[in-house]
């Protein structure tokens, strides 16, 4: 059986997510929670980033800008959580 991702929450999208209102949070927590069980399952939804090692995966209005960090378990790094008009700053 494939095992899904780890997740990992950095400081700056931990502060991201704290200025979000709580329904926002909610469905942007779920949305990474059904991509780190099931990676193929949102993959119409998530897109390499030009000439980076990042990913971003839409939620609504939001970005949500991670990478995954392969070794013995596979870990999902949540780096940035913003507005689609700030996430590509």
């Amino acid at each position: 059986m494939k095992q899904g991702l780890q997740i990992e929450w950095g400081t700056k999208a931990v502060k991201d997510m704290r200025r979000l209102a709580v329904r926002d949070r909610e469905k942007i927590i779920a949305k990474i929670e059904e991509y780190a069980k099931d990676p193929a399952s949102l993959a119409n939804q998530v897109i390499m980033l030009t000439d980076s090692e990042y990913r971003r995966m839409k939620v609504g209005r939001y970005r949500v800008i991670f990478r995954i960090e392969r070794g013995k378990i596979a870990v999902m790094v949540i780096l940035r959580v913003r507005h689609r008009r700030e996430a590509y700053d």
